[in-house]
């Protein structure tokens, strides 16, 4: 297994699409960062600490984290499916445990990067451009929301890879990724105000976790927490056995 996660790390980090996607990220953060300046008028009073928490949000809310994770995702890995050179690596020897954990790990790292990558340009066009103060409580804030996002995100990134593994078709599983993304949350919260369930239904949905950290109070880790480990297990076992059924 450490042979795999070595060489899965070699290969990410030695391919320009995931310089060029970090690159996306920073930019498209650039611009969600400057989008809450120009609705507001140039009227942002960032020493607030309510109304910074509301900055850092409403810059997530631009999907600055979710659509590069996405495109990365895809273009990172679903040609290791499309030209079937993931039987091969496990022909050689490499378990399909293994191998699996590894691109694992990867889309996690992959995760972290995108998501630290966003919310410190947030943090850096706010200080620069928007009059936000630079102090400790900025550094605690942005680093309540890294942690917080790298967890929410992790939800993502595990669907996203099992249906990336599952359709091993990177135009197809882009479509369905991006159709959760934009559809999943609006049809669930339909489902469940119709039927009166509260949150039930989109509490549990990955492409809504990053709405639990909050504006100024705690974020709500037990719970985040609890939803990664649920995704990781569920649909761990749908690419276990997807593997199974497709190397045989």
């Amino acid at each position: 297994m450490r042979k795999a996660i070595k060489a899965s790390f070699y290969k990410m980090f030695h391919d320009r699409a995931l310089w060029i996607c970090l690159v996306g990220t920073i930019l498209w953060s650039v611009v969600a960062a400057y989008m809450q300046s120009w609705i507001a008028d140039g009227q942002m009073n960032l020493t607030d600490p309510f109304l910074r928490a509301k900055y850092f949000r409403d810059v997530i809310s631009y999907h600055c984290i979710n659509v590069p994770l996405l495109t990365s995702m895809i273009l990172l890995f679903s040609a290791e499916y499309k030209d079937r050179s993931w039987k091969l690596m496990i022909a050689k020897g490499m378990t399909q445990t293994g191998y699996y954990f590894a691109k694992l790990l990867c889309n996690l790292t992959l995760m972290v990067m995108i998501s630290f990558c966003a919310l410190v340009t947030g943090a850096a066009v706010g200080v620069l451009a928007l009059g936000m103060p630079f102090d400790g409580a900025l550094a605690a804030m942005t680093l309540q929301f890294f942690a917080g996002q790298c967890i929410a995100h992790g939800t993502v990134t595990i669907l996203c890879f099992t249906i990336i593994f599952v359709m091993k078709n990177g135009e197809v599983s882009s479509c369905v990724n991006m159709l959760l993304l934009i559809l999943g949350t609006m049809a669930l919260a339909k489902m469940q105000a119709a039927m009166e369930w509260g949150d039930a239904l989109t509490g549990a949905w990955a492409f809504s976790q990053f709405e639990y950290v909050v504006f100024g109070g705690e974020t709500s880790w037990l719970r985040l927490s609890l939803v990664f480990v649920a995704y990781l297990a569920v649909c761990g076992l749908v690419v276990l056995f997807a593997a199974r059924r497709d190397v045989e």
